[in-house]
C-alpha cells in the first residue's frame, strides 16, 4: 500500500494493510480501521493507533465490539474490534473511507478504557 500524504484524524476510518500477520489471532489483509490516536500527535509521530473493523458481526458484544453502520466508502456494516487495538506505521495506511460520529467515537473510547481497566 502506497503511503499517502494526509491528515491522520482521530475518528477517521481508513484502509490499513495489516499484512503480514504473525499469528492467526491477529487481524490480517487490507481492511478498514478507526484512527483512535490524537490528531495532533498523529502529525508528528511515525505511528498511528487504530482499531480494526470486521464484517463478521457479533450482536450484543459491547464494550468489546462497537457496531459501525455503512456510510460513504465504508460499504458494509462493521464491528470495531476493540481487542484489535494496534499502532501501525503510516506507510500501512491508505485512503480515508468515512468518519465516526461523536457518539460512536465515545463508545470506542469507553470500550478501550474497559478493556485496559483505565
Amino acid at each position: 500500500m502506497k503511503a499517502l500524504m494526509m491528515d491522520y484524524k482521530r475518528g477517521d476510518i481508513v484502509l490499513v494493510n495489516f499484512n503480514p500477520q504473525k499469528r492467526a489471532e491477529e487481524v490480517s489483509k487490507v481492511r478498514p480501521a478507526i484512527i483512535i490516536s490524537d490528531s495532533d500527535l498523529n502529525q508528528v509521530l511515525d505511528l498511528v493507533t487504530v482499531v480494526a473493523l470486521t464484517t463478521n458481526l457479533i450482536d450484543d458484544a459491547e464494550p468489546l465490539r462497537v457496531r459501525i453502520s455503512a456510510r460513504n466508502d465504508l460499504k458494509q456494516e462493521s464491528d470495531a474490534m476493540i481487542e484489535q487495538l494496534r499502532s501501525v506505521a503510516k506507510s500501512r495506511i491508505g485512503e480515508t473511507v468515512a468518519s465516526l460520529t461523536k457518539g460512536e467515537l465515545a463508545k470506542i473510547a469507553y470500550g478501550i478504557k474497559e478493556m485496559l481497566h483505565l
